[in-house]
């Protein structure tokens, strides 16, 4: 089975599990990455270590670094988003990256994934035909926007659209339909790696605590000089 199969099949046992366990989301401390850890993110993590232990070395956000004696490693957030999903918000996901050779990002919520290796990058969905539209690209997605309210107030005053779902790498995978998607906060490996892969040919800005990503080089320019002013 392929790395990507293998993370697809995974994903589709944690959408079980979301269904099908109880107590998920009981808090179990502070995870490797800083951020508390619920149930369903220890459940999620070992469902994938389970599935991925054969491909590399993991490195995920609850457990940290699992040495598998493997030349690869593999960067995981096994559930993106728990704040929505403990909260009944639709919007969170996995996010997977085999070190410089695969991504595969999952939308647990409606079955939406992305995957990209050496055979280029495809967005589909578990469950049904993905969507078929020509999306318009003129919203963005602003993560972390409650704690920017100056980016919030620029952005309003250029009469820019923004919505801010609380998932980072989804929205870094979903960011290649929107206009950009602006992140300001801590940077962290798992949040960035498997979709920084999936839209490596995207126009990307980083600074210490600013992640700015567009399909358009003249957006991203765009949306800077306003988050600069």
């Amino acid at each position: 089975m392929s790395f990507i199969d293998a993370t697809l099949c995974a994903s589709l046992k944690i959408i079980r599990a979301l269904h099908e366990e109880e107590n998920i989301f009981e808090e179990k401390g502070i995870g490797f990455g800083g951020d508390r850890s619920l149930n369903i993110d220890l459940i999620a993590e070992k469902i994938f270590i389970k599935a991925l232990s054969d491909y590399g070395n993991i490195l995920s956000e609850e457990a940290g670094f699992i040495d598998n004696g493997k030349d690869k490693k593999i960067i995981i957030d096994p559930i993106d988003g728990s704040y929505n999903v403990s909260n009944h918000i639709p919007y969170f996901g996995c996010s997977v990256y085999l070190e410089n050779e695969a991504a595969v990002v999952v939308n647990l919520s409606n079955g939406d994934y992305f995957v990209k290796d050496k055979n280029g990058k495809k967005f589909d969905n578990l469950f049904r035909k993905p969507f078929a539209a020509n999306y318009r690209h003129d919203v963005i997605i602003f993560e972390k926007a409650y704690k920017n309210p100056d980016i919030v107030q620029k952005l309003s005053n250029h009469g820019l659209k923004f919505r801010a779902p609380g998932a980072l790498s989804l929205s870094l995978c979903y960011g290649e339909f929107a206009k950009a998607v602006i992140y300001k906060g801590e940077i962290r490996e798992f949040d960035i790696a498997a979709a920084q892969f999936y839209n490596s040919e995207c126009h990307w800005h980083f600074e210490d605590d600013l992640i700015l990503m567009s399909p358009e080089k003249k957006d991203l320019e765009e949306v800077l000089s306003i988050i600069k002013e």
